[in-house]
C-alpha cells in the first residue's frame, strides 16, 4: 500500500515537471520571436545610442560644419528660424529619464567658420523663454544652467533672427551649440545656420531637402527633411517605403492622407503657403537596416540613393492666380 502511494506521488511530480518545463519553453519560443520581430522592425532616431534623447529640428551629433540655409520670401520683415532641443528623439518615441542640464552658445560667423565683427552683428539675435541676446563685440551669445525636465517629453526653443537687409549678399551665419553638462553619454548638438532671400517677383518656388549633414546617410539612423519656399500651392511627398517612413507625428498633424503602391512607393500632398508658414520639418525613419549603398544624391545633401533610387522627392504645384 505504502510502496503504491509512493509510486503514485512520483508519477504525479513528474506530470507537473514535464509541464513547467513545457511552459518554460513556450515563454522562451515567445521571448525569442518577440525579440527576432523587435530587432527586424525597429524605431529609430536621428540620433544615435545615448544622444537620442537629447536631440533637435537642426542641430546634430555630426561634427562635419557644413552651412545649412533656410529660405525665406521678401515679405518676412525679421527672418526667424526656431531651433528646438529636446530631452527625447524627434520621432517622440522615448524621453530622458533623468533631467538634462546644457549651455546653449551661438556664434556670428562666415561660411568658412571664422568668427564676424563689427556694427552688423547688433542686427543678429537669439530669443529664449522672453531674454532676447544681440551679438556684441565677441560675436557670441549664452544662455547656461538650462534645464529639460525628466517628468515628460520637454522642449526648450531658441529663435534665431537674421538681418534681412543682409540676405542676398552677406556671408553670415549662426552656429549654434547645445552642450550638455551633466551627462556624460549625451553628445553636444550643433548646426552652422543660415537664410537665403527668394525675390516675391520670381514665381512661387518650394524646395525639399534633407538637413543632416553627416559625412554618410549610413551614419544616421534617421533623417530629417526640411520643406521651405515661398507661395501658395501643393507640394506632393513621395517616399520609398522600402527605405523609410515619414514621422507619424507629422502625418498626424498635418492631417496627411497616403497613398501607396505595390512596389512600395508612398504619396502624400501638403496645402502650403508661405503667408501662413514657410517651413516644415519633418522626420523619416528607417523601415529596414542601412544599405551599405546608400549615399547623398549630390553636394548639398539633397537626398539619399540606393543605386538610383532615391529616398524622398517632393514637386511644388503653384495655385492658379484668383480674380478680383
Amino acid at each position: 500500500m505504502k510502496d503504491q502511494f509512493i509510486k503514485k506521488l512520483k508519477r504525479s511530480w513528474l506530470a507537473i515537471w514535464i509541464a513547467f518545463a513545457a511552459a518554460a519553453l513556450s515563454t522562451i519560443g515567445v521571448l525569442a520571436a518577440y525579440t527576432s520581430v523587435s530587432s527586424v522592425k525597429r524605431v529609430v532616431s536621428t540620433q544615435k545610442g545615448a544622444g537620442m534623447l537629447f536631440s533637435s529640428n537642426y542641430l546634430t551629433t555630426d561634427e562635419n560644419d557644413l552651412p545649412r540655409t533656410i529660405t525665406f520670401s521678401s515679405m518676412e520683415n525679421s527672418p526667424c528660424v526656431t531651433v528646438n532641443v529636446c530631452n527625447y528623439p524627434q520621432t517622440l518615441i522615448k524621453h530622458n529619464d533623468k533631467d538634462i542640464t546644457y549651455t546653449l552658445t551661438a556664434e556670428l560667423v562666415d561660411s568658412n567658420g571664422n568668427a564676424v565683427t563689427g556694427e552688423e552683428t547688433a542686427k543678429y539675435s537669439v530669443e529664449y523663454n522672453g531674454e532676447k541676446k544681440t551679438f556684441g563685440s565677441n560675436s557670441k551669445i549664452e544662455f547656461s544652467l538650462l534645464k529639460l525636465m525628466a517628468d515628460d517629453f520637454n522642449k526648450h526653443e531658441f529663435v534665431l533672427t537674421f538681418d534681412k537687409s543682409q540676405l542676398t549678399k552677406s556671408d553670415i551665419y549662426m552656429r549654434v551649440t547645445a552642450t550638455p553638462t551633466n551627462q556624460a553619454e549625451l553628445k553636444p548638438l550643433s548646426a552652422k545656420l543660415g537664410v537665403i532671400y527668394i525675390n516675391d517677383n520670381t514665381s512661387a518656388t518650394w524646395t525639399g531637402t534633407f538637413i543632416d549633414n553627416a559625412t554618410s546617410p549610413k551614419d544616421l539612423d534617421g533623417f530629417n527633411y526640411c520643406l521651405s519656399g515661398s507661395g501658395d500651392g501643393t507640394v506632393t511627398l513621395t517616399w520609398n517605403t522600402n527605405y523609410v517612413d515619414i514621422s507619424p507625428w507629422f502625418k498626424n498633424t498635418y492631417g496627411l492622407t497616403i497613398s501607396k503602391d505595390s512596389s512600395g512607393i508612398a504619396t502624400a500632398t501638403l496645402k502650403v503657403n508661405s503667408a501662413e508658414k514657410n517651413q516644415y520639418d519633418i522626420q523619416f525613419y528607417r523601415t529596414n537596416g542601412i544599405n551599405s549603398a546608400e549615399q547623398w544624391s549630390d553636394g548639398n545633401h539633397t537626398d539619399i540613393t540606393v543605386t538610383g533610387t532615391g529616398f524622398v522627392s517632393m514637386s511644388f504645384t503653384q495655385s492658379a492666380a484668383t480674380e478680383n
